[in-house]
């Protein structure tokens, strides 16, 4: 079984991470999520991104699917 999920963090917004499940993907992603204040970012479904500056960004990645 291989690595397919990534969470991408982008500026500095922490540490890119690899998992081999979308659960364990995800859980890191929300962990993320609950550390920001939701007034200054942007949250969908599999990214988050910050209002001010769209440099600093996460989002969640199916490897298999690029």
């Amino acid at each position: 079984m291989e690595k397919n999920w990534a969470v991408e963090c982008w500026g500095n917004m922490g540490n890119t991470e690899i998992f081999y499940t979308r659960r364990e993907a995800e859980t890191y992603f929300k962990s993320i999520g609950k550390t920001l204040d939701s007034s200054k970012y942007i949250f969908t479904k599999d990214s988050i991104v910050d209002k001010n500056d769209s440099s600093n960004a996460v989002y969640l990645t199916n490897l298999s699917e690029l």
